[in-house]
Parts: structure tokens; sequence; C-alpha cells
């Protein structure tokens, strides 16, 4: 199942995660005869499906934790008062003991729960069955979570990033040839590129080097992590440098005059394709500096404004530098996993 679960869109992905982990938490909550906290289940169940975590098992403990916590505080809290401030008392109290407590993970079950407390019990008094049950449903909908994330699509992480950084290379190539054919044909301009279409994917190579901060895990498996992290920060310098290039491309008159020798802003966006599309051992080297003159003489042929060009001309080589950089990167990751085989 979990070969086969890689041929589905990350959609799909977390649609059926979200399903299984619903149904299992609505089953057990019917079956254990207390439907009638079964909302605080479901959400639980909807928020905690993630294929990301690297701890998942330290990450179960602390939200477990916080939404206890915040479930005792809300109770304690509620016998002194029944107004909404004691609810921002509250979740300001669970939010200091949970972070004090070091449980970072289990802050927003804590908050979560909290507000469950003040929404389904509001007026009433509370016995501890009612506790009882409050905290089943919150253990409950995580558990489930957890459950139909390891069920159907176990956590690999060294085998996910491969993939996910071959992605954001593979949009951001695409969005470079675009480009190139609307500036060699004319015509309508490609969409342009967003940040929210890669950002996502490269926050989630980001994110590796906090979550292996303190924890036990083998030497090769951490270093691996933090270089894979690297490479994240890498690619959010590249997408910060193509979302300054892209707009002075637009500012271009199309289609360019097809000349030869080729024109220099042609050859330096193919080189760009090209460090994303080669292997790491073959990706092109950058360019010397101090080039401007070319890109001088570039501007005199095709018509265009001499400072639109040197800016463009100083874009490109930086974008060259930073996936050099990250084709080195990717050969030193791909060398150490075959040498740990």
């Amino acid at each position: 199942m979990a070969s086969g679960s890689l041929s589905f869109s990350p959609l799909w992905r977390n649609s059926l995660r979200i399903w299984l982990a619903s149904t299992l938490a609505i089953g057990i909550l019917f079956w254990s005869g207390r439907s009638h906290v079964l909302p605080l289940a479901l959400v639980m169940a909807v928020l905690f499906v993630n294929e990301n975590d690297l701890t998942p098992a330290r990450s179960i403990g602390q939200q477990v934790a916080g939404a206890l916590i915040g479930i005792f505080i809300a109770i304690v809290l509620h016998e002194l008062s029944t107004s909404w401030p004691m609810l921002g008392i509250a979740r300001l109290l669970t939010g200091v003991l949970v972070r004090s407590l070091g449980l970072l993970k289990g802050v927003s079950t804590g908050y979560l729960c909290c507000w469950a407390v003040e929404l389904m019990h509001r007026g009433n008094q509370f016995n501890w069955a009612e506790i009882f049950d409050l905290a089943f449903a919150a253990v409950v909908g995580i558990l489930m979570a957890q459950i139909a994330t390891w069920a159907l699509w176990p956590h690999r992480p060294l085998q996910q990033l491969p993939a996910l950084e071959a992605r954001i290379a593979s949009q951001l190539g695409a969005q470079i040839t675009a480009m190139q054919q609307w500036l060699s044909s004319g015509g309508t301009p490609p969409a342009a590129l967003r940040s929210q279409d890669l950002l996502p994917s490269i926050q989630l190579l980001q994110q590796l080097r906090d979550q292996t901060q303190g924890l036990a895990m083998p030497a090769h498996t951490k270093h691996m992590l933090s270089r894979w992290a690297q490479t994240g920060s890498l690619w959010r310098q590249v997408l910060r440098q193509w979302l300054l290039l892209e707009p002075l491309l637009r500012q271009l008159a199309t289609p360019l005059p097809a000349e030869s020798p080729e024109p220099l802003l042609c050859s330096s966006l193919g080189d760009l394709v090209g460090c994303l599309q080669a292997q790491p051992t073959t990706a092109p080297v950058p360019r010397p500096s101090g080039r401007a003159q070319l890109w001088l003489e570039d501007a005199r042929r095709l018509g265009a404004p001499q400072p639109l060009l040197l800016a463009i001309g100083q874009q490109c080589q930086d974008l060259q530098q930073l996936l050099h950089s990250r084709a080195l990167l990717h050969a030193s990751l791909k060398q150490r996993l075959e040498s740990n085989l």
C-alpha cells in the first residue's frame, strides 16, 4: 500500500487520510456510547493528520498532554466564572503552562480543548464523567489521525525528500522554459510564477533543521536531514531571485530578434534550465562574472534599455550561482546516501 500511494496526488492522499481518521473516530465514539463529544474527536482527527512529522510518537505525547492540560484549566476556571473573558484567561494560562513544560506540539490542542470545554458545556456543571468523556474524545481523535497516516502511508522522510526537491526543480524549470518560448515567439505571456506555488514544498525542506534539534536519531540520518534543510534554504533564495527576474523579462518587447549568434539572454535562460535538468555532476558551471559589456551589446542588438539588460544579467548570474551550489549539495547528498547503503 505504501508503494502504491506514490501515484496519488497530495490532495487525494490527505483526503483519504482524513476520511479514514474520521471514520475510525466516529466508530469508536459511537461504540463507546460517547457520541455527544464526537465533534471534538472529529476536529482532532482532521487537524492532526500529518505525514511530515519526523517524531510522531513524541508529537502524540505532546498533543495529548496539551489537550489534557487545556481541559483541566478550562474546567477549573469554569467553576469560577462562565463569562467569555474567563475563556481568554484559560487559553492564556494553557499556553503559558504548555510552553513552560516544553510541550510545543501540544499548544494548539490545549487552546482547542479550552474552546471546546466552553462551547460544549457553557453554563453547565461538570462532573468527572464529562471530564473523562472530553479527554477520551481528544485522545481518540489524535490517535486516529496518526493511525490513518501510518496504516496507509508509513513515513519515510529520507525517501520522500528527493522526489520533493525534484518536483520543485521541475516546476521552476517548466516556468523558465515557458518564458523562453514566449520571448522567442511572442504572443500571450505565461502566467507568472507565484511564491505559493513552490514555497510550501520549500518550507517542508527547511523545517527539517528545527525538527531534528535535540532528537535522538542516528548521526547519518540527522546529518542528511540537516543537509536537506540547507537545500531548502538554497531553494528559498532561488525562488526569491526568480521572482525578481521574471518581472524584468516581461518588460522586454517580444518576440526577440532571431539572430546568430544566439542572444546572451536566451543562452543564459538555457543555462538556468540546464542547471535544473542536468545531473548534479554535469550541471553547467556558472559563467565568469565581468560580462557587463556583453549584456550592453545584447541590449543594442535587441533594442532594449541597457539598464534593464544589465539588471537581467545580474539576476541570471546570481541564479546560476545558486543553482550550481544546489547541484553540488545535491551531489554530496547522493554520494553520502550511496556510501551508506
